[in-house]
């Protein structure tokens, strides 16, 4: 980067850009008239101007919908680097609120780099809780399954991110894991309430019924487990769990 910065001119007035908080001063003095006009003429040089997640959230906000569009579209090699961390990309997103925006950012990323920036069971229900529309499907298919099956390693991380889920992208989700292999994710009767917690009464009921006999009184030993987790379930739930277990085989 030149160190006086890069050079714009406005309608005969000139100026030079180094960072991003002076291309936001430049774009508030004009105050809209010009946005586009400023951007076309970085566009070269915008990934070294907005560098950070801080300088991409500040220039975002002060942009119309469409050229939010044309910022991202030039940024779009440089994205996972400049958004940086999984925070940066659940606060960037919590303050767009354009479901264009947020699937143009999304793309941008790419599967590669939301695998880079989502390393945790709790990034990704961050970020599924601040998209909006089908942006939440668009973000689980860029992962992909691999990468969902590696960051959801227990029926507690599963339900963290069903919370954040509505009921038929919840199906989608466990569709895509494979309801055997959720059903392996239960490891004892707090695995399997985090799950049932997080589902509607007739996916829970579903899940109860892919269980074998044996296996979910692995998860469920015995009374004493039914009754720690009796609070998160549906009434549905407890009674086809009751049944499955057989109440009289738990032991007393």
């Amino acid at each position: 980067m030149p160190e006086e910065g890069y050079r714009i001119t406005i309608e005969g007035e000139s100026a030079q850009i180094a960072t991003a908080a002076e291309l936001v001063v430049a774009l508030d003095v004009l105050q809209g008239g010009h946005d586009r006009e400023v951007l076309t003429q970085l566009r070269d040089a915008l990934p070294r101007i907005v560098r950070d997640p801080a300088g991409l959230h500040a220039v975002l906000r002060v942009l119309c919908e469409e050229d939010k569009l044309y910022l991202i579209e030039a940024l779009s090699p440089d994205l996972p680097a400049i958004v940086a961390h999984a925070g940066a990309l659940r606060d960037i997103l919590a303050h767009l609120a354009d479901v264009s925006v947020e699937q143009a950012l999304l793309r941008g990323i790419g599967p590669d780099g939301l695998r880079c920036l989502i390393r945790t069971p709790e990034q990704l229900a961050e970020v599924l809780e601040w998209v909006y529309g089908e942006c939440d499907e668009l973000a689980l298919e860029l992962l992909g399954p691999p990468a969902l099956t590696r960051l959801i390693r227990s029926g507690a991380d599963l339900g963290l991110v069903l919370k954040a889920l509505d009921h038929a992208r919840q199906e989608e989700l466990i569709d895509t894991l494979g309801w055997d292999n959720v059903e392996r994710l239960c490891q004892d009767e707090m695995d399997l309430a985090q799950m049932l917690r997080s589902l509607p009464a007739h996916l829970g009921v579903r899940l109860l019924e892919g269980f074998e006999r044996e296996q979910l009184a692995a998860v469920v030993p015995d009374e004493r487990a039914l009754q720690r987790i009796a609070g998160y379930l549906e009434a549905a739930e407890m009674e086809r769990l009751e049944a499955l277990l057989g109440v009289s085989d738990c032991a007393q």
